[in-house]
């Protein structure tokens, strides 16, 4: 029951230790994976097309609790460069891409 009660105790304590927005490293590999799983899900888009060969974030702001907005430029392997705004959630376990929009190309 010990070693129970501190596995919780663990798990409250290292959710809570994150920050009110994300670091721009979480945000990298959160962008990154969120394109990933979008290509193969969607194998006519461009994410399908090209896979994404690099992720830069220009800036990560808080939305609301537990919200936040990062843009960043997408590369995509022999294909465009997308600009774009992806709106992260705050889960149990770190910050999960929810949903993306296109600000524009390079």
């Amino acid at each position: 029951m010990k070693k129970f009660s501190a596995l919780i105790l663990i798990v409250l304590l290292s959710s809570s230790c994150t920050g009110r927005i994300p670091s721009p490293t979480v945000a990298h590999k959160s962008v990154t994976k969120y394109f990933q799983k979008y290509g193969k899900k969607y194998k006519e888009s461009d994410f399908g097309k090209h896979p994404v060969q690099k992720v830069e974030i220009v800036k990560v702001e808080g939305i609301q609790k537990d919200l936040a907005q990062a843009e960043a430029y997408t590369y995509l392997q022999e294909g465009p460069v997308y600009w774009v705004r992806v709106i992260l959630q705050k889960k149990t376990f770190g910050w999960k891409s929810i949903s993306w929009e296109k600000l524009g190309a390079r």
